[in-house]
């Protein structure tokens, strides 16, 4: 912005008016505290991902080395490890630190337009908005969203030590800047589209052109090639419904801006994720066709309307550059959704502040050439000139109506932002939610069977991937549970049959090779079983799953030494799981551990005080011991317990 118009404006900024923000913000969302995991990408982020439950240099290298869910976020990674060496896996201090974060960044918001504009209206008016819009619940009620909320907090940062730079000349803040950019990326590999925004700055700041202008941004460049090309090497296209040529992804993602500005205005209805358009024959749907006409005219209108060049042009490539990559990649829940305006709506939340104030607060100049022109009408109709002058008095630029009607748009933005909220207190509600908004989304109806799977209601979750089939039958996932439940049922040939297709589709999936390796492993099948839990655990070395199940086939093939290196591994990755040291022990047994067997089965009993089959196994090692006594008190803890193959061995040992 030029300096003097800065200078006119510049008044300072009341802390408390912040504080009152922030303080509504927290309220609002506060139903989040009482929020639970989804079922989709939660699981793999945090549930089963065991890398995150220790700090140690092992799994620090894990977080820069492998990718999470086919992305680069290693910063994403310590920050789930953080949450859990607070909580475990209690929801609420994942959720909590989401809330953190969004609060952060309301208060990151207002720095930066404040610090861009020098207007306090534009500055609040766009910290209310990022604060309360209902878009952005899910960005921070979903925890896996972790990534989208790091990374707009670290471009924040970036930009504004990069605006401080510009104001001072001093080279700490470029390189700050850098620091903090390098962070964004590591967050979200979307976050590189903040270097197309630092030259528009420059030009808002009136920074004359000399080289100095190129060789600063060149280490925001070589961050944002290697967080490109990192993208490129873990991301991949996994819609297979419709197989788009160039020219129809360019209007399916014009038609996907068009969605989000209506939404911008008109936040309802909401859907967890929307389905791609259909391509029947060669052709999109007709009407799609005319999204880049219809931006265009809204760029048009936009330039007409006399607000700052300097801000409508940040504005648009702010929100232009950061929605184009999120829907550049064609993965099932991109189309549309909520979450990927969280930082982008900033760029025209700018904008709509621009066109607000002229109507707020209006400049002088303008009001009494309009005053001039009222008289021209005084000798027509006396009468509706009275009732001009009143409906000038309040809707006209400056008049009293326009502060109730934005209180108005705010108080209904937020009451739809607190129930999308509370939706979130039983997450499989915003499944529902969806499925009634947008029904053609196979993934959905998947996420809402994975939730009534884990809640024992297997018809239920049956039928929802029968339909996740139906709408597309080649979503990997769909089969895969559908085998898992078909294992926990026992039809174990018809879940290799499941796993089966879910390797042709999807070749790199360890979770389907451990499954069939265990549902093998339970029709004997041991060189199938070991070679697909060999293939799990060479993917994910933190599959702890696999380990265990692994270090079962080695003792069913008398591979004791194997299987206790797999057991190690296990307990090494998750110390507190029960079964673990039952079967390490009863292969330290066979190997003549005797004494290292009882003190797995120890283990085992504390951790689960109530494992009959611990129980029974440390009375065998007892009387391998040749200590009855101890035996007889362990096998009648196992039959108390429901254990009823411990009886034989009472009715031999102990009944005298």
């Amino acid at each position: 912005m030029p300096a003097r118009t800065a200078r006119r404006h510049e008044t300072p900024a009341n802390p408390w008016i912040i504080v009152g923000i922030l303080a509504a913000t927290t309220l609002i969302y506060s139903a989040v505290f009482r929020a639970g995991f989804l079922e989709f990408d939660d699981p793999d982020n945090v549930l089963d991902n065991y890398s995150i439950r220790a700090f140690n240099l092992a799994n620090l290298r894990h977080f820069f080395t492998t990718p999470l869910q086919f992305m680069y976020t290693p910063v994403v990674s310590l920050s789930y490890a953080v949450d859990y060496h607070l909580g475990k896996l209690d929801p609420t201090v994942y959720h909590a630190t989401n809330l953190v974060l969004h609060l952060c960044n309301v208060v990151l918001v207002f720095l930066f337009c404040r610090a861009l504009t020098r207007r306090l209206f534009t500055a609040y008016f766009v910290t209310i908005a990022f604060a309360i819009h209902p878009a952005n619940v899910d960005a921070v009620a979903w925890i896996s969203t972790r990534s989208t909320l790091l990374a707009t907090a670290f471009s924040l940062g970036t930009l504004l030590a990069y605006l401080r730079y510009t104001r001072r000349g001093r080279w700490p803040y470029l390189v700050l800047s850098v620091l903090l950019f390098v962070l964004a990326v590591l967050s979200k590999s979307t976050a590189v589209a903040i270097v197309l925004c630092l030259p528009v700055l420059d030009w808002c700041r009136k920074r004359s052109w000399r080289w100095q202008l190129v060789l600063e941004k060149l280490p925001f460049a070589a961050v944002a090639l290697a967080g490109g090309l990192l993208t490129l090497h873990f991301r991949i296209d996994t819609d297979a419904l419709y197989r788009y040529n160039v020219f129809d992804r360019i209007i399916v993602a014009c038609s996907a801006v068009v969605a989000y500005l209506i939404r911008l205005i008109v936040p309802y209805p909401l859907a967890f994720a929307y389905a791609y358009p259909p391509k029947h024959g060669t052709f999109l749907p007709w009407y799609l066709y005319l999204s880049p006409l219809v931006l265009g005219a809204i760029v048009f209108l936009l330039y007409r309307t006399k607000i700052s060049r300097k801000l409508l042009l940040f504005g648009l490539v702010f929100f232009a550059s950061n929605i184009a990559l999120s829907q550049s990649v064609l993965l099932v829940d991109n189309y549309k959704s909520n979450r990927y305006t969280y930082l982008p709506y900033l760029g025209l939340f700018l904008i709509l502040a621009a066109l607000v104030r002229r109507v707020v607060q209006p400049s002088a100049g303008r009001l009494p050439q309009a005053r001039g022109r009222l008289p021209q009408a005084r000798g027509w109709l006396p009468q509706a000139r009275g009732r001009l002058a009143q409906a000038r008095g309040w809707l006209a630029p400056g008049g009293r109506a326009w502060p109730a009607l934005l209180t108005a748009v705010a108080l209904v933005f937020t009451v739809i932002t607190v129930n999308r909220t509370i939706m979130w207190v039983r997450p499989v509600r915003v499944l529902d939610n969806s499925i009634k908004h947008e029904p053609g989304v196979p993934f959905v109806y998947n996420s809402r069977g994975m939730t009534e799977y884990k809640a024992g209601d297997y018809p239920a979750a049956l039928r929802d991937f029968a339909q996740t089939i139906r709408l597309d039958p080649q979503f990997a996932l769909a089969y895969y549970y559908r085998g898992v439940i078909k294992s926990a049922q026992g039809d174990y040939s018809g879940a290799v049959t499941d796993f089966d297709t879910v390797v042709s589709l999807t070749p790199t999936f360890s979770y389907a090779y451990n499954e069939r390796g265990k549902a093998e492993l339970a029709l004997k099948e041991y060189d199938s079983a070991l070679a697909d839990l060999s293939e799990a655990v060479a993917s994910d070395s933190y599959f702890v799953d696999a380990y265990l199940h692994r270090g079962e086939v080695y003792a069913a093939l008398g591979r004791y030494p194997e299987a206790i290196s797999d057991y190690d591994r296990a307990v090494e990755l998750y110390p507190d799981y029960p079964d673990t040291y039952n079967y390490r022990g009863l292969a330290r047994m066979s190997t003549g551990d005797t004494q290292g067997a009882v003190a797995d089965f120890d283990t085992a009993i504390r951790l689960s005080p109530r494992y009959a089959e611990a129980y029974f196994n440390r009375g065998d090692a007892h009387l391998a011991m040749h200590d009855i006594t101890d035996a007889c008190t362990d096998w009648r803890a196992a039959q108390s317990y429901g254990y009823t193959d411990a009886v034989p061995s009472l009715d031999a040992s102990c009944r005298s």
